[in-house]
């Protein structure tokens, strides 16, 4: 959701629980047109998208924005880091709006619900036979349409999204690597260790002091946000 600049906006119910926001303040130095139309035809230069829309891929949106995060929080990294990490994360955003409106079928709704239903149970020891027979068809067919939609298959699926909750645990939680290994209930820690490096090309510690100065907004610290000026 993109609010443009002097809107006043509200709630009007509490968000579910687990709910996780992120949120960035942008100053642009021009003038700022919002639309709910978006003209794909418009200049090369220029990133456009509607107010309100679903993401598709939140877990690579969530990753652009810890670096974000990071880079922002190091003093020793230039301040032009940050606006290249804003500008990927508005590309990204683009990319899967335009993904949306060009393709809206390319996923049928049966299978957002496998998928779905892997995020939710990606905490648990899933087998290709078992996500398979949750939705009443043979382990050979649910490959194939994970072939045919995600161009992977079922496992790498399955371990990709269990890589994604593992930087999630490494960036917010003093967990060590053993026990995310055990929390996302992969069989050994080496095991783990050589399917995260395959998927980041980091080793799960190398990935988490990476990444060591992201902030995080809580109760208890939140950042001072300089108030622009009305023109």
């Amino acid at each position: 959701m993109l609010i443009p600049p002097h809107i006043r906006h509200v709630g009007y119910r509490d968000s579910p629980d687990g709910t996780v926001y992120y949120w960035m303040h942008f100053f642009p130095s021009g003038t700022v047109t919002t639309s709910y139309n978006v003209n794909l035809a418009g200049k090369p230069a220029e990133i456009e998208m509607p107010q309100l829309f679903n993401v598709t891929n939140f877990e690579r949106l969530a990753i652009l924005v810890r670096q974000l995060l990071d880079s922002a929080n190091d003093e020793s990294v230039s301040q032009l880091t940050s606006n290249y990490f804003i500008s990927s994360i508005l590309i990204e955003l683009s990319h899967q709006f335009i993904g949306t409106i060009q393709d809206p079928h390319k996923s049928s709704s049966r299978f957002e619900l496998i998928k779905n239903w892997i995020r939710i149970h990606s905490h648990e020891k899933l087998t290709v036979a078992q996500v398979a027979a949750e939705f009443q068809m043979t382990p050979v067919y649910l490959t194939q349409l994970f072939n045919e939609y995600e161009g992977v298959t079922t496992i790498h699926f399955i371990n990709a999204v269990k890589i994604k909750q593992a930087q999630e645990l490494l960036l917010t939680t003093n967990k060590s690597v053993k026990e995310i290994a055990f929390d996302l209930s992969f069989s050994n820690e080496k095991y783990f260790l050589r399917v995260f490096k395959q998927t980041t090309s980091l080793t799960p510690t190398k990935f988490r002091n990476s990444y060591s100065k992201t902030y995080l907004n809580n109760i208890e610290v939140d950042p001072t946000i300089p108030k622009p000026k009305r023109h």
